[in-house]
């Protein structure tokens, strides 16, 4: 059975770095998420406006078809990132997603997240986005199915660990 695990969590987490570590770990393709956004969300993102939900919709939609078709067709298994910052947002990937989803969900304090993201280079996503991120993220509770949340408070290669660990213990890879 194909499987999409998506690394969430707001700006400053990880998901880019954590997800192409465990891309490579577990030789499966990665999606990048960001990558998806058309050019107005991206302008807008870059001009430190928020996107609204109706931003979202459409690029969460491609997000998880990108990740079912490469698990569908590639090796049964795709890496993505992919923000995910709430519950609704989360349903919607799982909605249109054709393959079972993991939302593995990265989170970490306003300060770690300012520190990191002012500290990348080259990312349009810029520190006057973090607010805004923060005040939006909803933590997956523990009765929200197909989710594991994770404080990003080690580094990447831990991290990773600990996903490799959850999906062996949980028998979801093959």
């Amino acid at each position: 059975m194909a499987l999409g695990i998506i690394v969430g969590g707001p700006a400053g987490t990880g998901k880019t770095t954590v997800g192409e570590l465990l891309a490579e770990t577990l030789k499966a393709p990665f999606v990048e998420g960001d990558q998806l956004h058309p050019p107005k969300n991206v302008e807008k993102m870059a001009n430190g406006i928020p996107l609204t939900d109706d931003d979202r919709w459409d690029w969460l939609e491609d997000v998880a078809k990108n990740i079912s078709e490469r698990a569908e067709k590639e090796s049964g298994l795709a890496i993505g990132s992919c923000s995910s910052l709430t519950v609704r947002y989360r349903d919607y990937l799982r909605k249109h997603s054709s393959v079972p989803l993991l939302i593995v969900f990265l989170h970490t304090t306003k300060e770690e997240m300012l520190k990191r993201v002012s500290g990348r280079k080259g990312h349009y996503m810029g520190s006057n986005m973090v607010d805004s991120q923060y005040n939006l993220m909803e933590v997956p509770k523990e009765d929200e199915p197909g989710c594991l949340p994770i404080l990003a408070d080690s580094p990447p290669e831990k991290l990773r660990d600990r996903i490799v660990a959850f999906l062996q213990e949980q028998k979801l890879l093959n």
